[in-house]
């Protein structure tokens, strides 16, 4: 066994055990904030809010057609004066679609009480496209959300499950290979205090929908090494 192999399985097997601490991207961690970026706080304010505004009883239930160019929002999501993701008819969306549509409108919504015009870091019509792409993990990398926010400078990666708070937005993949895309909501913890599930607010079949759903962390739930948490905003 090679040395880096062995590291390797050293620092997952400790992963393991704590149960607390998930390395960021190194590269990506080392990436500068933009300009104009709302604080975490009015960030987390505005994104709450958003959220609140979504029915969770079953009016916009949860649909992935595995293809097509249709990007699963609810709402028509206008970007200088342009539509970047049509909304879908039938007021139906996926996880990803549905994050990165509360992601938008809590951004723009922050640049309103600025008085502001609603610009996204410095990225114009195509580089939100882009955006939407990584948050989609199109570009491969499993990390999702976490990847989009650190790549455009827009927020920080969260490394210790204790320092998760409401409101920050989590990409995680299930032992069964299968992933989520989602808004934290809190931890769920045994008697002793360990956290052995994530809740959150997303949507899915489950919920009929959008809807708050807690998994288990383990062997036949959430992968503890695959939890991908970021934070929007500057501090």
């Amino acid at each position: 066994m090679t040395s880096k192999i062995l590291t390797r399985l050293i620092c997952s097997l400790c992963l393991a055990v704590s149960g607390l601490s998930l390395a960021p991207n190194t590269a990506d961690a080392k990436d500068k904030l933009v300009k104009d970026l709302p604080s975490e706080k009015d960030f987390r304010k505005a994104l709450l809010k958003v959220m609140k505004s979504y029915p969770a009883d079953g009016t916009h239930r949860y649909y992935w057609p595995r293809g097509g160019k249709w990007k699963g929002n609810i709402a028509d999501l206008v970007y200088k004066g342009k539509v970047i993701a049509k909304g879908d008819e039938k007021g139906r969306a996926f996880c990803c679609g549905l994050t990165f549509e509360v992601f938008f409108l809590a951004y723009e919504k922050c640049m309103k009480a600025k008085k502001k015009d609603f610009q996204i870091g410095d990225l114009d019509e195509k580089g939100v496209l882009k955006l939407i792409s990584a948050w989609f993990g199109s570009d491969g990398n499993r990390r999702c959300s976490q990847n989009a926010i650190i790549k455009y400078g827009l927020g920080r990666v969260i490394t210790n499950l204790k320092d998760a708070r409401p409101g920050d937005f989590v990409q995680f993949w299930r032992h069964s290979k299968s992933g989520h895309s989602v808004v934290f909501v809190g931890w769920e913890k045994d008697k002793q205090g360990k956290i052995v599930g994530i809740r959150y607010w997303s949507t899915q079949k489950s919920t009929k929908g959008i809807g708050q759903r807690m998994e288990k962390i383990g062997p036949k739930g959430v992968k503890l090494d695959e939890i991908y948490i970021a934070r929007v905003g500057k501090q």
